[in-house]
């Protein structure tokens, strides 16, 4: 716990203050991220002998970031990296050839696109406007998962999914909606917004809530199938890359698409 938190300490403040500059250094950082998961994704599906084409999958998810520099062309993108991977496999004489491809796919799209909606995200509306979009989603994200572990690990008696991750709680999970709201309202009450309430917000503490824990168990789930505890120790504390975003991967694309729908 005391590595966790220096690490936190010293992660979240680096990490603000490249999201906060946003333009090519924040895009860069989180394409270093996006690969980061992508290589501990890898090595999760070696263990379980899918054997996933890494140099295809490097090649594909970062030619998915070109999304966020050319947003007009996402289309296009999208379908040339989906034919080239199945070409590529379909010419490669592997033996488990199904199994190559659909671990390569998923080790490419599941980091890669739900990442990138977080650079997109950033870059919506006016420079500052998209830092408070992505504010008011770390926060949230934050605040689920802090009261989420602090209320499970001291109420927690009725498990949420054995089968899949033996600690987390059906109390931990109420207690997420409880730290999603907090984190919303210190989003909105550091960087308010123009035109952006609590009242137009509040949705996102039931989404966010709800599909975060999900990321969570998708990444525990791959773990366990590995037989594995974390994904990587490259975190002091955290694990991997793939522990510490896992709740963002899929709230990242709820809070792009509410944005888009609802908010701008």
């Amino acid at each position: 716990m005391a590595k966790r938190i220096g690490f936190a300490l010293f992660a979240i403040p680096v990490f603000l203050g490249i999201s906060w500059v946003g333009d090519y250094p924040f895009l860069v950082l989180m394409l270093l991220i996006s690969l980061l998961i992508q290589r501990e994704l890898i090595n999760l599906m070696d263990m379980q002998g899918f054997r996933p084409n890494a140099a295809l999958i490097y090649i594909s998810g970062t030619a998915l970031f070109a999304i966020a520099i050319f947003p007009k062309l996402a289309a296009l993108i999208i379908f040339c990296v989906v034919i080239f991977q199945i070409t590529v496999e379909t010419l490669n004489k592997n033996d488990r050839q199904m199994f190559r491809l659909m671990s390569s796919l998923y080790c490419t799209v599941y980091p890669s696109a739900t990442i990138l909606s977080m650079v997109l995200l950033r870059n919506m509306g006016e420079p500052m406007y998209g830092f408070g979009l992505l504010l008011i989603l770390l926060f949230i994200v934050w605040g689920n998962d802090t009261f989420a572990f602090f209320g499970g690990r001291t109420f927690g008696n009725n498990l949420m999914a054995p089968y899949i991750s033996p600690k987390k709680t059906w109390e931990g999970f109420a207690f997420g909606f409880l730290g999603a709201t907090v984190g919303l309202y210190l989003a909105l009450t550091f960087y308010p917004l123009e035109g952006v309430t609590f009242a137009s917000t509040w949705p996102l503490i039931l989404l966010i809530s709800v599909f975060g824990p999900i990321g969570d168990l998708a990444a525990s789930k791959l773990k366990r199938s590995a037989g594995a505890k974390d994904s990587s120790n490259l975190l002091p504390g955290h694990g991997g890359f793939l522990d510490r975003f896992d709740s963002l991967l899929l709230a990242g694309p709820i809070m792009y698409l509410y944005a888009i729908y609802l908010i701008l």
